[in-house]
């Protein structure tokens, strides 16, 4: 295992559903309150959303450790040029290793994450960049994200969200 067991005195949210068999598959993450978050996100305002993640202080998992809500919201809701959510799953930052055992038990966390953040910011489009030492991690990610578009979490008019210029155009792709 990649991890340690928890403790019985801790309390796992980030990797709660680490373990659990078959956990990259959507199934899996359905079965286990998946996608729940972004169905609650898709009924609030971008506004409400911000104001939510600024409650909850969640932060940023690289070295800064930024707030998130305070993030989402300097980005301009009033400019007509399109905006995007990009996730940077290269790993470079000394000492972690966080995306990849991420991304290998638990995928559809991360683009449920790059959903809500789409629905926050009003973007039309995300994208995950996973270096290309990680074949394996893209190939994870491919077939997650293929489940999301099978079950109607990706695409054109998500799960019937009346955002429907949210087309979240997921990929991985490594910069060669």
């Amino acid at each position: 295992m990649l991890f340690n067991e928890p403790s019985p005195l801790e309390t796992r949210v980030l990797s709660r559903r680490f373990g659990l068999p078959n956990s990259a598959s959507i199934d899996t993450y359905l079965a286990n309150e998946g996608y729940a978050a972004f169905k609650k996100s898709a009924a609030m305002t971008p506004e409400k959303i911000i104001e939510e993640m600024k409650i909850s202080n969640l932060r940023g998992r690289g070295g800064a450790g930024f707030p998130t809500g305070m993030k989402w919201s300097f980005v301009p809701r009033t400019s007509p040029k399109p905006k995007y959510i990009v996730v940077n799953a290269d790993e470079s930052e000394p000492g972690t290793c966080k995306d990849r055992v991420l991304i290998e038990n638990d995928p559809h966390q991360l683009i449920e994450g790059v959903l809500i953040a789409g629905l926050a910011v009003d973007a039309h489009a995300g994208y995950i960049y996973v270096r290309g030492e990680y074949r394996y991690l893209i190939e994870i990610l491919d077939k997650a994200i293929a489940e999301a578009y099978e079950k109607g979490f990706l695409g054109k008019n998500i799960q019937a969200v009346s955002y429907t210029h949210l087309s979240s155009a997921v990929r991985c792709r490594p910069v060669l």
